[in-house]
This record gives C-alpha cells, structure tokens and sequence, in this order.
C-alpha cells in the first residue's frame, strides 16, 4: 500500500477535525404554505478549484477553477399518515480552463410513503440520473479525443412492511429494477461503455425478530439478476446472498445496523468462473451530545465489471463527525477508505482510494448559509495508470426562501 506523506496529511486534518459536505443548517420556508402541497426551491452556489479534473496520473494532471450552480425543487404533500415528494436537482458545471469540460448532470425522484394499517406499510421510488464524468485525457485507439463518460441510470423500487412497529415479528419484501445505460463512448476499444449496459431485476426479503424492546435480529435473502445489453458480453449472471445480522437502538444515543452473510456470482456463460464473497453491512451511530454526531460504516460486496474485467469485490469503511458549535457555526469532518479487487480479466488489480473531507458552514440567516468545503483524494493502483492525487476547494453560499 502506497501511504504518502500526503495522505499522512490528510488523515491528521480529519483527525484535528472539520465536511464532506458542511452541515446544511438553513430552513427554507415553502412558496405555498397553506396549499395541500408544498413547493421549496433552494439554491446551492460553489465557487473553487480542482487540480486533478481527470483524475490523471502524476505529471498529467490538468488544474481549472470551476464553478457550480445547483437548484433543488422540491414538490412535497401529506394526506393524513400517506407522505409523497417529487425533487430535481440540475447541477451545472462550468470550467474555466477548457470549455470542453462544462457539463449539466441531472438527478431526479419520485417517493410516496404509504400507510394502509397499522400492519400494512408500503414504499415506492423512482429514481433517475444522468451524470457525466470530468473528460479522459487520454485519447482512444483512433486518436479522437473522449468526452466524459454520461451514465444513464433509471431505477423503480418497492418495499412492503407487514407487521406493526411494536410487534415480535416483522417481514419486509423489497423489489426493485434498474436500467443502467451510457449516452456516448460506445466503441469497441477500453472505453468500450456498451459493455457497461445491463437491465437487472432484484428482490429481497428479511424477516426480523424482536428479542428486546429496542434490539431486532435479522435473517435476509437477496437476489439480483444482470441481463447486459451488448451482444459481445458474457457478464450475464446472477447474484444470491444470505446474510444475519441485527437491528438496535440501544439508547437515544447510539443506534445502529449489522448485516454478514455469504455473496455468490454466477455467470450464464459457462466459460466464466463464478465466484463469491463474503457479504458484510455494518452501520453504528452515536450521538454523544444534542449538537455532536458521529457515524461509522462498513461494507463489502460484489460489483459489477466491464470489458476489462469479470467483477469487482469492494469495501469500504468511513468515519464521519458532525458538530453544532453554536447554532450558527457547523463543521463536519469525514474520512473513506474503498479497497476495490478486480476479478477476471484485469485478475491482481487492486485500488485503494483513500477521501478526506472537510468543511464548515455559518448560518447568517434562516435562509442564507456559507461555507466551505474541502476534499483531498489520494487513489494507490497497482496498475499505474490509475494511479492518482486530487484535491478540490470550494466556497458556497446556499440560499432558500
């Protein structure tokens, strides 16, 4: 593992502590507060700079300030228990060293929360995202230069809740579909994103079990099929996994999560090797004061690959603090790490990502807040072309009626 001395850095600033992304501390107030629904536009405005827009390696990188405007609307009603909300999110990034570089990513949803009876509960979602990545540097096999990559993911999902909150028992199914599509770079070389298209139904159930007033054990199932669209693919496969976990709130100041079990990958092309992992989701808050706020997290799964590789095995682990100094002044400190394994083609990869993030906001009005934000990225691949430092600062300002 390559820890520089800059990454030493980085995990000391979180360490002495201050956000990912500064506590949003503003209170936006509806246009229409009396109607049966709610209508609340915010706008998010960043200003800064980014020295590695590519994510290049060493002695390629390419610097640019960049700037960032990002309106959120937010359509929301309540009928008695029955909760429902529409939002969009356009964020618009503009570069100022190649204009190339400028983009519009998208991001929209649709939630209901539905109560039938105090047994009956059920949930649905639609989610859409169209997002386009900083530019290659690098160009393809014909010599043409690559723009971003644009990733088009829609997904449907549903959960449905039988039993009451109090009750010994509980059953949650869950179902969901997913369209994951790319809008350009569809060649036949590396950047070959067709092999990235898939259509993946998947289903779910847990059964939990209560064994104290605030503790659930858990025993869950899951199933995930992946039908990729390009006809030279053989990533077709199937993904099961069982997992036992639990469920607490031990007290009003610690809650948490745990889920391990076992994942396995079956290809429907008989000449790829199947393979399997252990499967872990772990997730344990704690809130040691009213204005303090810590949360830890882990997880370990099978991803999905490419042309250049059968699947990915990941983990993560991440820290975060929040703090409240004053009610006007907040800060919050987080550090990541994600270990990726490549299995297949690229067998023996490995990357190990390490994200440092670190912010403060001042709320100068009910509406009105600004702050800061940092992010220091250190990635160690032992393909060196993957290899890469990024750091990005920014001064926001976030504004709502």
């Amino acid at each position: 593992m390559r820890f520089t001395k800059k990454t030493s850095a980085l995990v000391m600033a979180a360490t002495l502590g201050v956000a990912t992304e500064a506590a949003n501390a503003i209170d936006p107030m509806p246009v229409n507060q009396n109607g049966p629904f709610e209508f609340i536009p915010t706008l998010k405005i960043s200003q800064g700079y980014d020295d590695n827009v590519d994510a290049s390696q060493d002695g390629d990188e390419r610097s640019s300030n960049v700037t960032k405007v990002a309106p959120t609307f937010l359509l929301r009603a309540q009928e008695r228990a029955n909760r429902y909300q529409l939002r969009y999110t356009p964020t618009f990034q503009r570069y100022s060293r190649d204009s190339d570089d400028n983009r519009v990513n998208h991001l929209a949803s649709a939630n209901s929360r539905l109560t039938l009876d105090a047994r009956n509960r059920v949930n649905l979602g639609l989610n859409a995202r169209r997002n386009q990545s900083t530019p290659d540097n690098e160009p393809d096999s014909e010599g043409a230069s690559l723009e971003g990559d644009i990733n088009e993911r829609y997904t449907l999902d549903g959960t449905y809740t039988f039993g009451a909150r109090g009750a010994t028992g509980r059953i949650e199914l869950d179902g969901s579909y997913v369209w994951n599509r790319y809008a350009n770079n569809l060649g036949k070389d590396s950047n070959n994103n067709r092999s990235k298209e898939y259509n993946s139904p998947r289903a779910g159930a847990t059964f939990l079990w209560r064994v104290a007033p605030r503790t659930q054990l858990l025993i869950e199932g899951r199933y995930a099929d992946f039908d990729y669209t390009w006809s030279g693919s053989g990533l077709d496969s199937t993904n099961l996994s069982a997992l036992v976990g639990a469920r607490w709130q031990a007290t009003a100041k610690t809650s948490g999560s745990v889920r391990v079990g076992q994942e396995e990958k079956d290809f429907d092309d008989a000449g790829q090797e199947d393979t399997s992992a252990t499967r872990w989701q772990a997730q344990v808050n704690w809130r040691p004061a009213a204005h303090s706020r810590l949360r830890l997290n882990t997880a370990n799964s099978l991803n999905e690959g490419s042309a250049t590789e059968d699947a990915i095995e990941q983990t993560t682990y991440g820290l975060s603090w929040n703090y409240d100094w004053d009610g006007q002044v907040s800060s919050n400190v987080a550090y990541r790490f994600r270990d990726q394994d490549y299995i297949g083609d690229d067998d023996g990869r490995n990357d190990e990502l390490h994200t440092v993030s670190v912010g403060v906001s001042y709320s100068f009005r009910r509406w009105f807040d600004i702050g800061i934000e940092t992010r220091f990225q250190d990635n160690d691949s032992t393909d060196k072309f993957e290899s890469y430092d990024r750091n990005t600062y920014f001064l926001t300002a976030t504004l709502s009626l």
